[in-house]
């Protein structure tokens, strides 16, 4: 999956933490559901380049979660500024089609950032830029989906299919 930000407000300041972004993104509490949250930095931060890469180990959370096949036991989702447009923030997962846990953390992150830069969302790389407020009322149920139900529903789906296409296109954007 991927979609794009467009930054309207180039002196907002982004900060925060990779467990507060997990956390805000997936719908848990670390102090309540203790998931480990991998990651390759401190946490989102616009005067780094909104440069983070993190994901969860659902195994953590239960150990159905090990029936998952092949590659989907990844969750992680990348956040970079695009190269050459720094008006620009790219989201991406690693396969074209998601498992709903890690659809509802991707779509939670665009939206997170739209709102924090006052941007438009572009989801797939030729898409139509559109409000915030369009992007929430088309991706509400996924958004709101509770964080349990989406491991389950997740697991079903993820336990009887393993992934489909990986998401081209990280090098294009981030080197």
């Amino acid at each position: 999956m991927i979609a794009f930000v467009r930054i309207e407000d180039s002196s907002v300041d982004v900060k925060i933490s990779y467990t507060e972004v997990a956390e805000k993104v997936w719908g848990f509490q670390y102090s309540h559901i203790p998931i480990f949250v991998n990651h390759d930095n401190y946490g989102i931060d616009s005067n780094d380049g909104f440069f983070l890469s993190f994901s969860l180990f659902l195994s953590d959370y239960t150990k159905r979660w090990l029936s998952v096949k092949g590659s989907w036991d990844s969750t992680t989702l990348t956040v970079r500024q695009v190269k050459g447009n720094s008006d620009q923030i790219v989201v991406m997962s690693g396969f074209e089609q998601e498992l709903l846990i890690n659809q509802k953390g991707f779509y939670n992150l665009v939206a997170y950032l739209a709102k924090r830069v006052n941007g438009e969302i572009m989801v797939g790389e030729n898409g139509d830029w559109v409000s915030l407020a369009a992007f929430t009322n088309q991706y509400r149920k996924i958004m709101t989906t509770p964080f349990a139900e989406a491991v389950n529903k997740s697991i079903e789906y993820g336990s009887q299919y393993a992934p489909g296409k990986e998401e081209p296109g990280m090098d294009r954007y981030f080197f």
